[in-house]
């Protein structure tokens, strides 16, 4: 595991779980540390060490708790329905699996948007990674100024393509009300 690798934790997921927040305190406590195992993983959320799958009495062991009291907060986890488990029995975080799916996919789109190759133009319209050299830079910076420039100076200066419609020439009938007043009557 390296020092870079951090977890992401949302207070409000965690504490507006309804499944979660039924469990007790063992059993939430279990399930953070079950978590943090299963984000150092491979795969990333799954229960596993190395390529075995944890069991009660490993998770135990992991865990600083007897065999006896993890199988019973394993089961109250399970039965709140906080921790799914696949076809081989192994324990999985659904979101953490998720998660990991969708930055699976985004790292492949990312990768693809910004190589070199003129394969990806058709895909996304044009390759940006041209566009991210350090010249190109100064470049695109100065277009841009011009352009917000010219933007703000006929946003100031704007003459409408054509005339607003002229209502001075019809006839005006004044309402009951209007007529009670004194602008009209004088």
């Amino acid at each position: 595991m390296t020092a870079e690798r951090w977890l992401r934790f949302y207070p409000s997921d965690w504490l507006g779980d309804p499944a979660l927040r039924t469990c007790s305190y063992a059993a939430r406590g279990l399930w953070v540390d079950m978590l943090c195992l299963m984000d150092a993983a491979k795969p990333r959320g799954h229960l596993k060490l190395g390529r075995q799958k944890v069991d009660a009495q490993t998770l135990a062991t992991l865990t600083n708790g007897t065999p006896r009291l993890v199988e019973k907060l394993l089961a109250e986890l399970q039965k709140a329905g906080v921790f799914s488990v696949n076809s081989r029995g192994t324990i999985y975080s659904r979101k953490m699996v998720r998660e990991e799916k969708w930055s699976k996919k985004g790292k492949k789109m990312s990768a693809a948007r910004w190589s070199k190759g003129p394969e990806n133009n058709a895909e996304f319209g044009t390759s940006n990674a041209r566009s991210m050299t350090p010249e190109s830079r100064i470049h695109n910076k100065q277009e841009s100024c011009r352009s917000r420039l010219g933007a703000a100076r006929a946003k100031r200066h704007h003459q409408p393509d054509h005339d607003p419609p002229d209502f001075s020439n019809d006839p005006v009938n004044p309402s009951e009300a209007l007529l009670r007043t004194r602008i009209l009557k004088h």
